[in-house]
């Protein structure tokens, strides 16, 4: 039996199709599963989602993406046209390089993005900047390549979190702060060799509402969040407290151009 060159690569094109489009699927999937497991991811899309124009193409950045899994996430849920990362890691670059995200490496304490003015429709800044010696920087530039009326969306722990507030009236040090570079001392029921966070700074909600602002941008939202790292008996309580950003474990604080 003779089989035609068209019919074979007619064929092996529906091969291809079918593969990448199963490819998508589980991409989808893997997304699909990341957004429901992280709050952070599915907070910030349903506050992006309000306000973004729908099947508007949009660039959006994340400044320190890692690995870019949680950009990613966010960014297709959107609908993103083009996916940026930036970080100073280069291993986790590469990585992000390789789920189609275009990158640079950048050290956001000094450096400025590699981007013209008025560039991009969303910046994502999320638990970074309590990393950062000069977060000021990374504010700037964030401004500075936002399109006007642009979306910058920043999320980081919470100083002023309820169980921090109860540690404090008893005389132990607040999570997420650290007083050594070596030992996780002064917090309650914390072993001190256990891992640190590497945060340099805290805010409370007031401090990044009134820090976000005087760099140029109107704050938008904010939105509070925990996670389920306390113990079970306080969960629901967390859950229900971190409702109110000032309360909350962690901060999502949307502002625009």
């Amino acid at each position: 039996m003779h089989i035609s060159a068209n019919s074979y690569n007619s064929s092996e094109r529906m091969r291809k199709i079918v593969k990448f489009n199963k490819q998508r699927q589980n991409e989808d999937n893997n997304n699909l599963i990341l957004e429901k497991s992280n709050p952070r991811a599915s907070a910030s899309i349903s506050l992006l989602r309000k306000r973004l124009v729908p099947q508007y193409n949009f660039k959006i950045v994340e400044l320190g993406c890692g690995k870019g899994s949680i950009l990613l996430t966010i960014a297709q849920s959107l609908g993103a046209k083009e996916i940026y990362g930036v970080d100073v890691n280069e291993e986790a670059l590469e990585e992000a390089q390789a789920k189609g995200i275009k990158v640079a490496k950048v050290d956001l304490n000094k450096d400025p993005l590699p981007f013209p003015s008025n560039f991009f429709d969303i910046v994502l800044m999320q638990e970074v900047i309590e990393h950062l010696t000069n977060p000021d920087n990374a504010i700037e530039e964030a401004y500075r390549t936002l399109k006007p009326k642009g979306y910058f969306l920043i999320s980081t722990p919470n100083l002023a979190w309820w169980v921090n507030r109860l540690a404090l009236l008893f005389g132990y040090q607040p999570y997420w702060t650290e007083c050594s570079t070596r030992f996780n001392v002064g917090k309650f029921r914390r072993n001190a060799t256990e891992p640190l966070s590497g945060n340099l700074r805290l805010y409370t909600l007031k401090a990044l509402q009134e820090l976000v602002s005087i760099h140029g941008f109107n704050i938008v939202s904010a939105k509070g969040l925990t996670y389920d790292n306390v113990p079970f008996i306080f969960r629901k309580l967390d859950q229900l407290l971190s409702k109110k950003p000032s309360l909350s474990q962690i901060i999502l604080l949307l502002a625009q151009k």
